[in-house]
Formats: structure tokens, sequence, C-alpha cells
């Protein structure tokens, strides 16, 4: 298993201040709507920690599961939902398999 090297980093600038470096972009980092240049060694660590952490967190993030249907919207009588809820969880894919077997 290889380290995946920090998409943040820090760098200092030519004023002796500090800029959050995205690896990735090769770019000053922006944060919101603020580049992340001009700071002390202090907030420039701490800002690349906290950007490190969420790019972590998104890389290891299960992508959603493909649509296995349509999605669609109906009115159903609240009895009718009222009898599939009862039934418990799965519901709404029992009534899929209702409209199914019905063959309109």
């Amino acid at each position: 298993m290889s380290i995946r090297e920090k998409r943040f980093s820090i760098v200092i600038d030519p004023t002796n201040l500090w800029t959050v470096w995205d690896g990735e972009d090769e770019t000053p980092a922006v944060f919101g709507d603020r580049v992340l240049c001009s700071l002390s060694e202090s907030e420039a660590r701490s800002a690349s920690d906290v950007l490190n952490a969420i790019d972590e967190r998104r890389r290891w993030r299960r992508p959603p599961p493909p649509p296995e249907g349509i999605r669609m919207e109906n009115l159903l009588d609240p009895e009718v939902i009222a009898k599939f809820k009862a039934t418990g969880p799965g519901w709404q894919s029992r009534i899929n398999q209702v409209l199914r077997a019905a063959k309109l």
C-alpha cells in the first residue's frame, strides 16, 4: 500500500509570509472566497491541516449507488400508503412489485 502525498502544503513567499499551496491544481489554495496567501506560518499550517482533512474524507466517501429505476412522483390514496408502510421497511419496493405484477 502506498502512502499518498497530502494535497495541500505550505510555502513561504518572498515577503516572508506563507501560502497554502494546492499541489493538485498547482495554485494557491482557496477556501470559500479567500485565497490562502499572506498568512502567518501557524495560520497557514492550520489551514493546510483542515483542507487536507477535508480532502481525505472526500476521497474515502463511497460514491452513491446508481439509480436502479426512474424517480417519479405519484399521488396515492393515504390508505394505500398506510397499508404498505405498516408492512415495515422496504414498503416502496413492495409497491413496485405490486405494480410490476399488475402488468399494465
